[in-house]
């Protein structure tokens, strides 16, 4: 007969209480942001009709490599912007309502002679 695996309550409330390695740490997903953008966007010249599913593909490539760091108790939301540049300025803004003792985002800008990408990573921590 199987025995029942039965699961209690941590009351853990906190990154803290799992470890230092569990609680967001901008500089490690900073590093993913910088190489996973290199990598993919370096010979990359701007499309505009495959703009859109560059981006799509890029942002579910960050997701599973800031996953491998093992954010298990963080949604994580990302947000990837390619745009043409022909010598205009771009300023993007964002705005957030979270708890700053356990949330936190990176972000990285990459630009080549025919395009602009910004990623923004956020990650929210979850009970």
């Amino acid at each position: 007969m199987a025995k029942e695996i039965l699961h209690e309550n941590t009351f853990i409330t906190d990154p803290e209480g799992y470890g230092d390695a569990a609680k967001f740490q901008r500089h490690k997903v900073q590093a993913v942001l910088k190489q996973v953008l290199k990598e993919r966007m370096e010979k990359q010249k701007y499309d505009p009709v495959k703009g859109a599913q560059i981006a799509k593909q890029l942002a579910d490539d960050l997701r599973e490599k800031v996953k491998i760091l093992g954010y298990d108790r963080y949604k994580l939301v990302i947000q990837v912007t390619i745009g043409q540049k022909i010598g205009q300025a771009m300023r993007i803004v964002s705005r957030c309502l979270w708890d700053t003792t356990t949330d936190n985002f990176a972000s990285e800008y990459f630009e080549n002679e025919s395009l602009y990408c910004v990623c923004q990573v956020y990650g929210l921590y979850y009970e």
